[in-house]
This record gives C-alpha cells, structure tokens and sequence, in this order.
C-alpha cells in the first residue's frame, strides 16, 4: 500500500471516530474537513506572542534552563549520596556480621 493509501485511511478512521465520539456537552460532533498536507518549508511561521509565553514575562528561557538543570544537579547529587550512605551502611553490617559481631538488630 502506498503512503497516499494509508493517508486516506487514516483521515477516514479519525473523520469515523469524529464523527462517533461527542463532547462531554453532548453537542454535535465536530465538522469534518478535508485535511490538506503543507509541505514544511510552506508552512507560515507563527511568532509566539509575549502573553503567550509559558515562561512569564521575568523569566527568560535561558533563566529557566539553567533553573532546571541546576535542579536536577543537586537532586543528582542527593541521590548520589544516599546511595553512598546506603553502600557503607550495608558494608558496615556484612563486616560486623562478619566478624562475630551483631549490631542488635534483629
């Protein structure tokens, strides 16, 4: 089957499952309409506007990234820790165990 096939297809599925599926309102279901491919480089580029940005306004992208890394670095290193604390803990016992000696747990 070609990709021209198997667009159709897909369009009269998802136009089938439109049409079968209404809103939480029990309104009509949404008009079908012919889909159009856009080549990429045709396609209009949007400028996203300034009250649109998910950001904020006093925060820049930039600001943002280097919040989340920052983040995820130290959440890496608590990790990192734990693990370590949890090794020597674990080492400490098997020795003691080892050894003869019992720590009183049980």
């Amino acid at each position: 089957m070609d990709w021209k096939k198997e667009l159709d297809a897909l369009v009269s599925e998802t136009t089938a499952l439109v049409e079968r599926t209404t809103t939480a309102n029990d309104q009509a279901p949404v008009a079908r309409t012919k889909a159009t491919l856009v080549p990429p480089q045709a396609a209009p580029k949007e400028v996203p506007s300034p009250t649109s940005h998910p950001l904020g306004r006093d925060t820049s992208e930039r600001e943002h990234i280097t919040k989340r890394v920052q983040n995820f670095r130290a959440h890496q290193e608590r990790i990192r820790r734990e693990r370590e604390d949890f090794y020597s803990r674990t080492m400490q016992r098997a020795r003691d165990l080892a050894n003869g000696h019992s720590d009183g747990t049980a």
